[in-house]
């Protein structure tokens, strides 16, 4: 299918100017009181501000997102609060009482970003498809993952069920259903979803995933658990993880990541309490999906070329590029040859972290019984990117004004991006409206965009090798 700009920009323009959503942002939680003794204090729930409340916008501290060259300063104009619970709801104003409630968990690497950045105003998304729009905040950094909460839980993952419980039991406030649920995620975000809806808490809550850009990224084991905590407490030098000393606790983290770098991710959720240290075995996954009738997973082409820069290209060793494809692949011969070492190692960590993770958890699903849909974008962004991690983000929430100073968008007309954007959330859409999308087994319906047109093709997925699937990342 290929859809024109003049098709599609009417509609998409129309949004933008006509948009009729009531915002509200307030604290979904305040910090609980100090725990000491190397526990953080749980997230403590409160009741939700009046509709069309909107606070001055806070994230958690942090330092500058690894992606921002790709996405933007805009992270950066928010002011930090280690008390930054608040969650912003998005409602289309014609709605009537009991529209479907979507809850989007923002992506970050556990380590940036926030519900509050402008990236993440869902006002187009409310309106154009018909849903009450949640995005609340999650502690980041690796105390919020490495050191337990009360209950054991790395507090980024009790946040994120607690937040999702919230959104759900609070939908009637803003005119959501509680019935009528999905909850999504993009990368970091998609994984914490993706985990959420594993918990006994939320069984039977949630109607559909929607998932993009999930990473394969199981919690470390014992062995990588104790030396990401030796990495953190040595940054740390003795300071306690536990005490309100944000500026340490972001240095020490970047310095987790630092030591990880090459090799997979530091900074990540410890399993514990509530988080099982299987939760992306796919069998064990989906057997905890309680209730979940449809999953919509979601890639972009070339996922790890926001990590390499096209501007890294030429410093890459082939020796690397070989020894990660000969490490993480089961039968590194059958996969295609590339023209640099720099096109072979995006290409392995884009299959092996996020395009093999998407089609192997379709499998399981369908098997299930479970609906799939699976898609990824293939338009390109600036700079030589390809489609990069993260590119998909604008489009989903179809309002290129939140991304006027994304480097990523610079060779995209407005035009061009909301023809793009509609016909990218377009299976959210369906599937928020009932329409419950699928895609056969061994087909992912492709959105690419060339000559001032849109493309949407449904083409074969085939795998490219058996990824080595490993318990320490």
């Amino acid at each position: 299918m290929s859809v024109a700009l003049d098709g599609q920009a009417k509609e998409a323009g129309d949004g933008r100017t006509t948009r009729g959503v009531v915002v509200t942002r307030c604290r979904w939680a305040r910090l609980g009181g100090p725990a000491g003794d190397g526990v953080l204090p749980p997230a403590v729930p409160v009741p939700p501000a009046a509709v069309g409340t909107v606070e001055d916008a806070v994230v958690f501290p942090q330092q500058p997102g690894g992606l921002d060259w790709l996405l933007g300063p805009a992270a950066g104009e928010v002011e930090h609060d280690e008390d930054a619970f608040q969650i912003s709801v998005y409602a289309p104003a014609e709605a009537a009482p009991g529209a479907p409630l979507v809850v989007f968990l923002p992506g970050g690497g556990y380590v940036s970003g926030g519900a509050s950045v402008r990236w993440h105003d869902a006002s187009a998304l409310a309106e154009a498809i018909g849903a009450v729009i949640a995005v609340p905040a999650y502690r980041l950094g690796a105390a919020a993952c490495f050191i337990p909460g009360p209950d054991g839980t790395a507090p980024a993952v009790a946040d994120a069920v607690a937040a999702v419980q919230w959104a759900i039991e609070h939908a009637a406030h803003f005119g959501g259903d509680p019935g009528n649920v999905t909850l999504a995620g993009q990368s970091a975000g998609a994984w914490l979803a993706f985990a959420a809806a594993q918990d006994p808490a939320l069984a039977g809550r949630i109607r559909r995933l929607a998932l993009y850009s999930l990473p394969y990224q199981p919690p470390p084991g014992p062995e990588g658990a104790a030396a990401r905590r030796r990495v953190f407490a040595e940054a740390l030098a003795g300071a306690d993880p536990s005490a309100p000393t944000p500026g340490v606790l972001v240095a020490a983290s970047a310095e987790v990541n630092l030591a990880w770098a090459g090799r997979g991710l530091g900074v990540q959720p410890l399993p514990g309490g509530r988080l099982p240290g299987d939760v992306e075995d796919w069998d064990a996954a989906v057997g905890r999906l309680a209730g979940v009738e449809q999953v919509l997973l979601a890639t972009t082409a070339r996922e790890a070329r926001a990590f390499i820069p096209p501007h890294a290209a030429g410093s890459l060793p082939s020796a690397a590029a070989d020894a990660y494809r000969a490490a993480h692949f089961a039968r590194p011969g059958e996969l295609p040859a590339a023209d640099s070492a720099w096109g072979q190692m995006t290409a392995d960590m884009t299959e092996h972290q996020f395009a093999s993770a998407a089609r192997e958890l379709a499998g399981h699903l369908r098997s299930a019984g479970v609906g799939v849909h699976v898609s990824r974008l293939e338009v390109e962004a600036a700079g030589g990117a390809g489609a990069p991690h993260c590119f998909d983000v604008p489009f989903l929430f179809g309002d290129r004004r939140q991304w006027r100073d994304s480097p990523m968008l610079a060779d995209l007309t407005d035009e061009a991006f909301d023809a793009v954007a509609a016909v990218w959330r377009d299976p959210l859409a369906r599937a928020v409206a009932g329409g419950a999308p699928t895609t056969a087994p061994g087909e992912v319906r492709a959105v690419g965009f060339a000559d001032g047109v849109v493309h949407v093709d449904h083409v074969p997925d085939p795998a490219r090798g058996e990824p080595v699937r490993r318990a320490e990342p």
